[in-house]
Formats: C-alpha cells, structure tokens, sequence
C-alpha cells in the first residue's frame, strides 16, 4: 500500500503470503494501480524475462485478475452476422433520438463471451466457461470489445460482468455458482467498460448509461447475487469502476460522473456527499491519497479535481481542493504515489502534480517514442508502468521530475492495464498473455 495512504482498504482480501501475492481486481487490491512490493524485473523483451506466453481467443480488454496460483481474464469471440439485429435508439446530448456514432459496430453478429483461468506458474489453461453465447443488445466502438470489464475475486469466487449479458460467478476451480442480471444496458453504441468492485460481503457495480434513465449503484450479496441496495442516479453514461475508500470514521464509495461525483456508504447505498462532476464522458477510474480522492476525464474537456473525504451534502464550495483542466486521457486512469498525482494524456504525455494542493511539478513528460496509450498507470518500488497500444512498456522513475528509465517490449499490441502479483509482471496483448519474471521464479 502506498506511502500516505494506509488508510485506504478493500476489504474481505486474505493475508498474502507476500504483500503483492493477489490482484484481485481493477487496479489491484486496493483499486489504485500500486503494488506493494518492489522485486519486479524491470527490463524484458520478446527474448527475456518472459516466463510463458500463451494464445488467447479472441478480443478482449479486460484486465487480469490473479490469486495465488490462477488467472483470470474474459474474452469475445465473434460469431456469425445476424442480419437485420440493431442496437437500441441512443440520445444526443440534447436528448433528441436517432444518436449514432460512427464508430459503432457489432450488434448485428452473434458473440460468445467466455471466462479463461490459467496457471501462474505456467501458463496451462486450467479450464474456460462460455456464459453467453448470441446477440449483444447494443453496439460497441470498434476499438472496444464485449469482453473489457476486469473480474474480481474473494478468493472463494470469482466474478464476471458483462454488461447487458449478464453477471456470472464461479468458484475458483471453475463451478458455476450464480447468475444474475442487472438488465438491459446501453451506452451509446460504445460498448462495456466498469468492472465489478468487493467490499466486505457485496459485490458492487456502476450500471450508468444513456443519458440517465435507468443509471443506478448496485451492490449484491457475493455470495449468492442477491440484491442488497440499489441507489438510483440520473448522471449519463459511464465507463469508470467506483472506488471504496476508508477513513478511521467511516467507509465511502465513490462514483465518478459528468454531471456529478457522488460519495456513498458502501454497505447501505446511502448518499453521503456530493459535488459538481467532471464534464466530459467518466472514463478513468478515481485514485486516492491520504483524504484526498481524485477524478479525471478527457474526452469533451479535460478535468482533474481533487475531492477531501468526510464531507456531507454539496460539498462542491468546502471540500474541492484543487481542480487543473489538461493534461487528462479519455480512457486511462492516473495513479498516485506519495505526495504526487501522475495524469497522463491519449498520448502518453506525463503531468506531476502535488496531490495536496495541484501544484505543478511537471508537465509534457514524453515517452521515447510516440504512441497512443489505452492502459492505465501501475506502479511498484518507486517505478510507473507506462504501456503504449504497440506494446512498449516505459519504465519511468517516480517523483517531480520526469525520467524514462527503459522502454521495454512484449511484440504486440496492449490495450489492457497491467496486473502486478507473486513478483510478476502480466501483460494481456492483443493475441497473447505474458507472464514477465525473472527466470528463477
């Protein structure tokens, strides 16, 4: 966990067996992107320090999830054209009909959405289930996929989220346990994103879509997907995984929205705080160091802001720090480390804020080549993992200057974030998983 931030807990995880044993979820066990070990290898490339490589089907963007000795991803396999199956009507902002964006694609074709455990040690598929396998209710963007929402596990069961074609649960060994269904969701033709988050006994998911109706909190019994609370929200679509935080007095969900960020009590569904949004499309998941919470988005507008924790009602004139408007990507999250607030651009270009009060340390740090940049942030040891589409993954040393330590390399395209755990260092390329270690291990 990070400096400054032990406070900052997702509960039900089991003692690790080293302090990085398990990535249990988006952004690790704490949801911030930050191992809490250091012994990574930092230099690979398609000849070194690759422990396996194995195939995987199909599409997916989903990251890994890993406990103990077994991996988890999703992918999407698409099947045959369906002629004539169309996506939902979508709103403009304006709320008028007929919405279509032009970059929606897949709806007329059938998919098999599948669930894929693997060996850690070696890279054995242990086994696969196909959930759902046929028509998808709405389009994606040609970019995304149907399978781009990250698990999450207890260590008892794991989870998969869908979207509109279901949740599914399993035990660890590959039995279904349960099934559930949150309805059908729509997104403007651009596809799934958020990931299923644990605290304590609930499973709990931002179903945001369209521009409102039918936007909701969910939280399920884990055990069996009951429902336990749902809290009805009127914020458009969006793409980011909700963060649970927790302070010495309480516990707090927090929401990302355009419209507004909303804090709620993760074990109720009750309302605690609220403030002015970030504008453009909730694509980037929420970080947090010390009190402070941060959320970005970049799509319309770029918008970072700094939130304290605590609060209670409209807390948009008492508890908005600092808000810095560039600098922000449409679809990675940043990470904080310390006293620092990493944001980084489509392009890869680094921002360093002091996270306390938003002053800039630096701005436009460059990776060695350019690229675009889908993958979030990850941290370990006073190092930033930064991983570009083509694949390079830049070693960059932490602190209020930029420095690019190596440029590191797996062959292929990367468009999920990386999972940090047992000292290696997985990477889900477009065609391939990695597992990156020392030879040793």
């Amino acid at each position: 966990m990070i400096a400054g931030a032990a406070w900052l807990l997702v509960a039900g995880m089991r003692t690790a067996e080293r302090p990085d044993e398990n990535w249990p979820q988006w952004r690790g066990p704490n949801g911030l992107g930050v191992s809490a070990a250091a012994d990574y290898v930092e230099q690979w490339a398609p000849d070194k320090n690759i422990a396996w490589k194995t195939r995987v089907p199909g599409r997916g963007h989903s990251s890994p999830v890993v406990w103990g000795h077994k991996l988890f991803i999703t992918t999407s396999i698409e099947g045959e054209r369906v002629e004539g199956h169309t996506a939902p009507d979508h709103l403009n902002f304006d709320l008028t009909p007929h919405y279509f964006h032009p970059d929606s694609v897949g709806v007329d074709h059938k998919n098999a959405l599948k669930v894929l455990a693997y060996d850690t040690r070696t890279g054995t598929l242990l086994w696969e289930h196909t959930p759902y396998n046929g028509l998808m209710y709405d389009n994606r963007h040609r970019k995304n996929t149907y399978a781009s929402g990250t698990m999450a596990t207890d260590g008892q069961l794991v989870y998969a989220f869908f979207e509109a074609a279901g949740l599914y649960a399993y035990t660890l060994d590959g039995k279904p346990a349960w099934t559930a269904s949150l309805g059908n969701i729509a997104k403007a033709g651009m596809g799934p994103g958020t990931s299923p988050i644990l605290y304590e006994n609930l499973l709990i998911l931002q179903v945001d879509q369209e521009m409102g109706a039918g936007s909701a909190i969910v939280a399920l019994d884990k055990r069996d997907g009951r429902q336990v609370w749902r809290a009805e929200r009127t914020t458009r679509r969006s793409w980011a995984t909700p963060l649970v935080v927790r302070t010495t007095q309480r516990a707090e969900l927090i929401a990302a929205g355009a419209e507004v960020v909303v804090s709620y009590n993760p074990s109720t569904g009750e309302e605690l705080w609220r403030t002015k949004g970030v504008q453009s499309h909730p694509i980037p998941s929420a970080v947090a160091s010390s009190d402070l919470v941060f959320l970005t988005a970049g799509s319309q507008a770029k918008r970072a802001m700094a939130v304290r924790v605590g609060g209670r009602g409209d807390v948009t004139d008492t508890a908005v720090v600092w808000r810095y408007n560039k600098g922000t990507a449409y679809v990675p999250s940043p990470i904080a480390l310390g006293n620092y607030l990493y944001l980084m651009s489509d392009t890869g270009l680094i921002t360093c804020l002091d996270a306390a009060t938003g002053a800039v340390q630096y701005e436009g740090g460059r990776p060695p080549v350019p690229a675009t940049f889908t993958a979030s942030l990850v941290s370990y040891g006073g190092r930033i993992l930064q991983t570009s589409e083509d694949g390079d993954t830049f070693v960059i040393k932490a602190g209020p200057a930029h420095q690019v330590l190596r440029t590191n390399s797996v062959g292929e395209p990367v468009y999920a974030s990386l999972a940090l755990a047992g000292g290696t260092i997985y990477i889900r390329g477009d065609k391939h998983l990695f597992a990156i270690r020392e030879p040793a291990r």
